[in-house]
């Protein structure tokens, strides 16, 4: 079965012609909430192979590791999309749920500094 972006409107698919990285949803199930939140999908349900594509995301949301590869940092959102008319408008709780983001950020924040100290 071939992956293709689970975004609204995208139709990048793995191809072997095509050096494109493709991101299975996070295994958090708060960033993983984020994440299905972020597409828009209404009566959505994500299975083991949903992927998103890089398209998807900014510069921003990359580091460069040890080994000199581009990887999506774990905090991430994907937030470049496509979408169409209806859906352009964002969701009043879009407040709230940009508060839990920043609040899980912070949290994995504490919990890296903690760590190095």
């Amino acid at each position: 079965m071939v992956e293709s972006c689970s975004a609204v409107n995208c139709c990048n698919r793995r191809r072997k012609d095509v050096k494109m990285k493709f991101h299975k949803l996070p295994t958090d199930p708060n960033m993983r909430k984020l994440w299905l939140h972020a597409i828009r999908r209404e009566n959505f349900t994500p299975s083991t192979t949903t992927v998103i594509c890089e398209k998807r995301f900014t510069p921003e949301d990359y580091e460069v590791s040890v080994h000199g590869n581009k990887v999506l940092k774990k905090v991430a959102v994907q937030s470049v999309f496509d979408f169409p008319a209806h859906l352009k408008k964002e969701p009043s709780h879009r407040r709230v749920l940009k508060r839990k983001h920043e609040y899980i950020i912070s949290r994995m924040n504490y919990g890296i500094t903690y760590i190095v100290l």
